[in-house]
């Protein structure tokens, strides 16, 4: 009975001991997907602003080479950063750094 209560006790804990990566704007969370322009809208202008490079992409056919801006935007929160990278202006990865 005790090992049940602690693995309960734990279960219960454990959510709360873990941070999310993506960043909370207004209520809403920014998430792979999300576009550019939104994340500027809901969590006003980043600290910093990067281009860090270019991927390309082939279309289903193979036939055309897409080439999209790789840029990074960081924003400051209590006790670490978001940095946000977003391919051709919609989010690919978003990273927490702790101080």
């Amino acid at each position: 009975m005790r090992a049940l209560l602690f693995l309960l006790g734990i279960t219960v804990l454990l959510p709360s001991t873990l941070r999310a990566v993506d960043l909370r704007c207004q209520g809403d969370l920014m998430t792979p997907g999300t576009i550019m322009a939104k994340v500027v809208a809901k969590c006003a202008p980043p600290l910093s602003e990067r281009e860090v490079g270019e991927v390309s992409y082939l279309n289903e056919r193979r036939r055309e080479l897409r080439k999209f801006t790789v840029t990074e935007l960081t924003y400051a929160v209590p006790g670490g950063f978001y940095v946000l990278t977003f391919e051709g202006g919609i989010l690919k990865k978003s990273e927490y750094v702790s101080q």
